[in-house]
Parts: C-alpha cells; structure tokens; sequence
C-alpha cells in the first residue's frame, strides 16, 4: 500500500512535469516553429517563382532561333527549310517536306515565341512558319540539366511508380509521415534497418529547396516543421510539382542530370510525356542513389530496383499483375542521349553576353528560360562561310605573311526591327571565345564621319527647320584647330578647296571638312554625348577633335546600330539578339522590343542616308559593287569607308533596304594591313551583302524620299559650267539652292596623278602582262 501510495505521488509529480514541460516547450519553441513556416513560405514563393539559383535548382535557358516565314520569295524559303534539314519532295505530303520546284512546304511546328504550334498546317495560333531551331544551352556554374515537367504533363504511371518508391502513403500524411517514423525508429533501434525510409517527399523536397544537408538534429526538427508547413500551405499537388523538377538522376560528363524530364531525354530520346511503364519505375527507383543504379552504366542494378518497384505498384493496386510483368520482361539498359553543341557560337556568345547585362544571373541560368532570337539561319550560314574564306584571299592580295591571320568580324541587323540577325566574330571556335563582333574595340577611322555629318544635319532653329543642308558648305583647306595644342588634319591625296559641301565631304571622305563639321556641331564633348544616344560607349572617348577622324574605339555592334538607325528613320535600333525570353512558369522576363526612340530627326537622317549613298554611287565604296571578278551588291546601298593611321583598321559599314551591317579588318596584334579600306573592306563587304542577299530582290532604302540635284562640290550652288558638280539629296524642291556658283574653277589638270586603287592597278597590271607575253610570243 505504501508503495502504491509512492508510485501515486510518483505518477502525480510525472503529470506535473509533463504539464510544465509541455507548457515551456509551447512557449519557447511556438515563436521558433512559426519563424519556419514564414521562413519556408517566404521559400516557396521564391523556388516557384523561379527566382533562385543554387545547386538543386538551377534551369538552364535554351536558345532559339528566329522562326522563317512563309511569305518569304521561294528561293529563300527553300534554303531556309534546307537550314532546318527539312525533305525535298515534290510533292510534299507530311510535315517537314518541302519542294523547291514550287516552294511549297508543311512546317513541323514546334516551339514559337507564341507558343507551341502543332505539325501541320491546321490549329496554329500565328501565322504558318518554319520552326526556330534550338542554338544551345545556357548553363550556369552548377552544371545542372534541368527541364520544367508540368505535372499535368506527366503520365500517371510515373506519379505512381514515384509514390511506391519513395512515399506512398504521400496523400494521407500532412508532410510528415509520423508511422514512418515510428517504424524507421524501431528498426533501427532493432538493428535491421528498412526498406523504406521515414524522410517523405516533401521532407525532400524541404531538403532540396533550403540546402541544409547537415546531419543534426536541428536540421531534422526545421525539415519536420517545414514540411508540416509546406503540405498545409501548397497542398500536395504543389509539392508534387517541385519534386518532379528537383531530383539528381546522373551524369553526364560534368553536368548532373535533374529532374524527371531532363532525366528521360537523357537515357531515352523521349519528353517525360511519352515513358512507358518500365522507364516511369526505371527513373523512380534510382532515384536514391543515382550513380549506383543508373541504368546507361549499371542496368542490372536498375533492372533489380525497377522489379521492386513494380511489384510494390502491384501490392498498392496502382497496377495489374500482367501489365507488371510484362513490364519487367523489357530490358532496363539506357543509352546516354547528352544535350547537342551550340551552332553558330559567334551568335550564340553574342546572346550570352547581351542577356549577362539585361538579367540577374539568377534568372538567367536558374529560371528555365526560352530564349527567342532573331537569328536568321540562313543569313548566319552564309556570313559564316564567306568572311574568313574571302579574308583569306584579301590577305594575300595584299602581300601579308605570317601566322597571325587576317581576322574579320561582322555584324547584320535587320533594318526594320533593329535586331542581330547575324554575326561573326573572327576565328571564333566556341561560344566562350572572344568575339570582335560584339567586344573588340577598335578606332573607327573614316567610318566614323557619317556620325558626326549626321549630328550637323540633326541641328534645327527656332523654327524647327534644319540648319544645314547636303550641300551646306564647311572649310576644307590646311588649317591648325583652335585649342587643339597645333592639331591640322590633312586630306587623304591632298585634294584641298577653300569650302566644300558636306555631301562632298562625305562621298570622298575629306578629312578637313569633317573636322570643320565637328568644330560647327559643337566640338568633340557635345558629339560624345551625341554618340551615346545612338548607342556607342564613349567613356573612353578623350575630348579630342580627332574624334572626327575616328579615335574613338567602338565594336562592329555598334557602327551597324548607327546605320540602323539612319535607314530607318532615326529611330534607334537596339542591336540585341533577344526578342523575347519567357521562365518556366511562364513569366515573361525580356518583354520584346519597345518601340523605338527617335534619336535623329527623320530629315536629318534621310539625309545622312542619301550622302552616304553617294559614297557608294561616286566615292570611296564603288569597289562594293564588285571586284577582282566576283559579284558585289548591286541594288540600293548605303555605305562608308574607314582606314586608321598606318592601315591597321580597315571598315566597312553600310547597309540596304534588308539589312544594315558593318565589318571589321584587322589583326589581333594591330600591324599594317598594306591596302585602304576602299581596297579591301569595300569589296568584301559587298561579296557579303551578294552572299546574304541571294533569294532575295533588291528593295528600296526606306525612310523620307530626297531628290538628287547636281551642285557645286566647293559652293553648293548650282554649277556654272566649269564646277565640278556632286549629286546632293534634298527632301524637297524648296530646298534647292537658288544662286549659280560665282567660282571660276581652272580646268583639271591633265598632269596630276591620280589615285590608283588596288583592284585597278592589279587589272592595268594584268593587261601590261598580258600584252608583253603576247608580244614576246608574236617576235619571230
């Protein structure tokens, strides 16, 4: 009796201690289990929303090209269904046939900045065009493979082979599976383990999305408590989701291979979508330990856990006993389908860079873009195949030796919606190299004259009509520039006049008159700040009037954005490659292009327009209309000339009524090139614009019309017989100059020698040797 009166007391004290216990553990621990459900909220939303990066979680963007459109003149749209290795039959009967008798195409479908369109002609939501063809990944410091998998779009089977793998009782537990615990506890406190672990899915997933991989007890409380939470605030379906996308499930060289859609285009060529029975369970049951029981190494092993699989499928009535065992009778053997190279790295690097500074690493490398480009595929073939071939031939042309090759670097964008539609950066191998295109900054020389001609014209008074005009005059004599320390350019030849017109001055590239352009415009500070509103970087810029002779460095990038942005209009082309990207869950995180800003007035830029096709028309560009035997660009074409000090930068930049573009000549480790730009650039330039063009009939410049008058080079007035006259544009009639030149110019002289460019001297050359073979052959 006394006894029981002790174990009473005893017992009484147990209750008490319990009950202070309990109560000190609800007011200590309470606060700590409401900082993790905010915590893990607060990590939810973010892993959802796709705006984290970390090991666990990192999905790769994929690039694409810009899709072809039908409406394309035959002869184009057939390269460009070649570009996508469609097949020629005629007459076409399936998607992906195309017939070049007729240009008569079915496109594939596939995935379109619109969305998804179907094989087919019927069901598309845009307008019918071929495919954009995948360029490659993008993929971050984490090496992680990894595809967003809809839960909708997954089969059931798969849901069901991971749930008796892993946790099925996944739909009655709250997040924590408490007989599991129990039962995991027994055994192990027996010493013979399990089979089933008591960590369920969204204990894992808790693990995945916060990274604490430590083995205390601290770590298992947060996952308890988390998981808890988690289940409570996104519902199981939510859960499920996540999990589908974050578990490691191999490798492939040094990449991890992630989540269960990147897992079966990995080992089976399928989307997730299309697994049948034996894959679904081989995917879930290796998922414990994925380098042990993958299937491409160990398919024994994989085939073992697959079995197991299925019969517990079979015991928890997720599957008949026949579809089981028919199951198991497949072989369980895997092989490696790993992702393919990125093409056309110059472009592909192009996009890297431009999406490195448009977005926060996070969401580039953790948030599953697609990334649509304006890639043109056939554009880019061809700009790829024809630059170094014909830089090869200029370098020996113009007497250069050694191992260091003549590079060239390139950039296309499309005139109407200012973007890169294709590029080359020079011996470029992969995507990671250096590209000059778009990085290699180097002085402008001459090609940098329409910038500033362009400035003066943009000038306006009061009134709001331009101050200057095409055949506005400026000095064009030898003189030493105020506050420029004895600065006094020179003209190229020596070709000197008191004035010359500005179309003069552009057309043959007058060194003088446009210096005197740059003083009248407001002087090298005021034309920095103008630069930069057309896109170029002047911070390296130094406040020198030489600025107008091209010191200042830019990228091929940046002189094909100017020349957009004068042919169409003045307003300004971007140059990116992105049209638009879009995340995994849909949110869009480069908005496509936003209307235009105009930068020059639409005036001043018809006008810098038509002088700069004086230059092709009468200048220093004629060689782009072809040389050395090969066809250049024949139809309407604007363009501009540029040679640095010593020759060791030579440009091009022009465009047409397509495309604008410029391209760069030079050696890595700058030296003379040993030939002018009028030599070199212009024509490969023009062997260029040939190239791209193929397929496609000449089209107008746009823009304000103008009108050609005929004026005084040196005057700008009308000429009065003995001038020698250039013809200026003008918008309008009014603009006309009303006076006759009063200049009394002395005839040429017979006896000045001219200057002789390469492509005519290698012709008189020729000839001369033609003839004295001829004549040594004819001697008795």
């Amino acid at each position: 009796m006394k006894r029981l009166r002790v174990l009473r007391r005893g017992a009484g004290f147990g209750l008490l201690f319990l009950l202070a216990f309990s109560l000190t553990l609800a007011v200590v621990v309470r606060p700590r289990v409401q900082e993790i459900r905010a915590e893990t909220a607060i990590m939810a939303e973010r892993h959802l929303a796709y705006r984290v990066d970390h090991p666990g979680w990192s999905f790769p963007a994929r690039v694409w090209s810009a899709p072809a459109e039908l409406d394309q003149p035959t002869a184009r749209l057939v390269e460009q269904a070649r570009a996508r290795n469609y097949n020629r039959v005629c007459p076409v009967a399936k998607p992906g046939d195309f017939c070049d008798k007729t240009g008569d195409v079915i496109p594939r479908g596939g995935p379109f900045l619109e969305g998804p369109q179907p094989p087919g002609r019927e069901g598309w939501t845009r307008p019918l065009a071929l495919e954009p063809v995948l360029v490659g990944w993008l993929i971050g410091d984490n090496a992680e493979i990894r595809e967003h998998l809809p839960l909708e779009r997954a089969p059931k089977h798969l849901i069901n082979a991971i749930l008796a793998a892993e946790d099925d009782a996944y739909y009655q537990h709250f997040g924590v599976n408490l007989r599991g615990v129990a039962r995991a506890a027994w055994a192990n406190y027996q010493g013979v383990g399990v089979q089933q672990g008591a960590s369920t899915i969204t204990m894992q997933v808790v693990r995945n999305l916060s990274q604490r991989k430590d083995r205390t007890l601290q770590r298992k409380v947060f996952e308890a408590v988390a998981a808890v939470a988690l289940d409570h605030d996104l519902g199981k379906d939510a859960v499920l989701q996540i999990y589908l996308d974050a578990p490691y499930l191999g490798q492939w060289g040094s990449f991890s291979i992630c989540g269960f859609e990147a897992a079966a285009r990995f080992y089976y060529g399928v989307g997730a979508a299309d697994l049948d029975l034996a894959q679904a369970a081989t995917l879930a049951s290796i998922l414990p330990a994925p380098g042990r029981f993958s299937p491409d190494r160990h398919p024994d092993a994989a085939r073992e856990r697959r079995d197991r699989t299925l019969k517990r499928m079979v015991e928890l009535g997720m599957l008949g006993p026949a579809e089981a065992a028919e199951a198991m009778n497949q072989p369980a053997q895997a092989s490696q389908n790993g992702l393919p190279e990125p093409i056309h790295p110059a472009y592909f690097q192009a996009t890297r860079a431009w999406l490195e500074e448009a977005l926060p690493r996070e969401a580039l490398y953790g948030s599953g873009l697609q990334v649509h480009t304006a890639l043109d595929l056939v554009a880019q073939a061809r700009t790829e195949t024809l630059l170094p071939k014909e830089a090869l031939y200029l370098q020996r042309v113009a007497g250069q030796g050694g191992k260091a090759p003549l590079e060239v670097a390139g950039a296309l964008l499309d005139v109407k919606t200012g973007l890169l539609v294709a590029t080359y950066g020079g011996t470029q191998e992969l995507p990671t190299d250096f590209n000059r295109a778009t990085q290699a900054r180097r002085q402008a020389g001459s090609s940098i004259k329409p910038v500033v001609y362009s400035m003066l014209l943009n000038q306006t008074d009061e009134s709001g009509a331009l101050r200057y005009q095409s055949n506005s005059t400026v000095r064009n004599s030898p003189r030493v520039f105020p506050d420029t320390d004895g600065w006094s350019p020179r003209n190229v030849g020596g070709d000197y006049s008191a004035t010359t017109t500005l179309a003069q001055g552009l057309a043959w590239s007058q060194n003088v008159a446009a210096a005197s352009a740059l003083e009248l415009a407001g002087g090298p500070t005021a034309f920095k700040a103008y630069a930069a509103t057309l896109g170029f970087d002047t911070t390296s810029w130094r406040d020198e009037m030489g600025l107008s002779l091209g010191t200042g460095e830019v990228t091929p990038l940046e002189m094909a954005r100017f020349v957009a942005t004068v042919l169409d209009g003045g307003r300004l082309a971007s140059g990116r490659p992105v049209v638009q990207a879009t995340d995994a869950a849909g949110t869009l995180r480069v908005p496509a292009y936003a209307p235009r800003a105009q930068v020059i007035d639409a005036r001043a830029a018809a006008l810098t327009r038509s002088m700069m096709r004086l230059v092709i028309e009468y200048g220093t560009g004629g060689a782009s209309r072809g040389a050395s035997g090969k066809p250049g660009y024949n139809g309407p074409a604007v363009g501009k000339t540029g040679t640095t000090d010593s020759e060791k930068d030579l440009w091009f930049v022009g465009g047409t009524g397509d495309y604008a573009s410029a391209m760069w000549l030079g050696y890595d480790q700058p030296k003379r090139i040993g030939a002018s730009a009028s030599d070199l650039a212009a024509p490969l330039w023009g062997w260029w614009m040939h190239a791209v063009h193929q397929g496609m009939p000449p089209k107008e410049l746009p823009g304000l019309p103008t009108t050609g008058r005929s004026v005084c080079t040196q005057s700008g007035l009308r000429g009065n017989g003995s001038c020698r006259g250039i013809g200026a544009p003008f918008l309008d009639s009014d603009s006309y100059p009303k006076g006759v030149c009063s200049i009394q110019h002395p005839p040429p002289d017979p006896e000045q020698e001219k200057y002789e460019g390469l492509w005519k001297r290698m012709a008189r050359e020729a000839e001369e040797k033609a003839a004295a073979q001829g004549a040594t052959e004819a001697a008795p």
